[in-house]
């Protein structure tokens, strides 16, 4: 009796199904979705670094108009950094906002980001477009330059790198 349990367990063990005993997913899956996700979370930290470039570029070209001493093409490229672009890049975030990508899922749901933005936060927007209206409404020099302060501190902060 004994000997025919033991052929019993051995009939069944060598005829059971191969998933029974597959408790791990392959590791061929395993290294093959390890690298997409590599790719995916890569994906979103160019994201990040297109951004920071494109708010570099406003940012410089803003200079460029401060300098050259024409403030409302200096509040138009604040603005711009304001907005992290113009309608073109607006239309570009609309898309992968349609397509479920949002880099700041979380950051949206706590009201600290526009639906879309990457870099730019909605205080530091806000605290930019004020600026930017100071720069256009500057009766003189000194609200010139108080408006420009004003924007080259809030864009700093933007542009620090993260940690």
């Amino acid at each position: 009796m004994r000997k025919l349990s033991v052929v019993a367990i051995l009939l069944a063990v060598l005829f059971m199904p191969a998933w029974a005993f597959a408790q791990e997913s392959p590791p061929a899956m395993v290294g093959t979705y390890d690298a997409l996700a590599d790719a995916i979370l890569a994906l979103k930290e160019a994201e990040a670094d297109f951004v920071r470039s494109l708010l570099v570029y406003h940012f410089d070209a803003a200079n460029m108009q401060h300098v050259l001493g024409h403030p409302e093409e200096t509040a138009r490229e604040m603005a711009l950094f304001a907005n992290e672009g113009d309608n073109a890049i607006a239309g570009i975030r609309k898309r992968l906002l349609d397509g479920g990508h949002h880099h700041n899922a979380a950051g949206e749901a706590e009201g600290i980001y526009e639906r879309g933005y990457v870099i730019v936060t909605l205080e530091a927007k806000w605290a930019v477009m004020k600026a930017s209206a100071a720069m256009r409404q500057a009766a003189d020099e000194e609200a010139v330059l108080a408006a420009w302060r004003d924007f080259v501190e809030i864009a700093g902060s933007v542009l620090q790198p993260e940690e």
